[in-house]
């Protein structure tokens, strides 16, 4: 199946070490491909498998970092 594409809408980032920290920890869940967070416009931008990996599990990496998804757009 082709890779799919998702932004998630992050609440609570404050610096350059806060969206390493999401980053790192979408990193970690199994079928993320790629992922790409950036502070300032407070969102992550996700490549995944998603026969593998699902929205849930981003959202609770997200959640383990210390942040709140505000919103997801696949």
């Amino acid at each position: 199946m082709t890779d799919k594409k998702v932004t998630l809408t992050i609440d609570g980032m404050h610096c350059g070490h806060c969206a390493a920290a999401v980053t790192d920890s979408l990193k970690k869940v199994k079928g993320v491909k790629d992922a790409e967070t950036v502070y300032t416009t407070g969102k992550s931008k996700v490549l995944i498998d998603p026969e593998v990996a699902k929205v849930d599990d981003l959202v609770k990496a997200v959640k383990d970092a210390g942040y709140t998804v505000k919103s997801v757009k696949e």
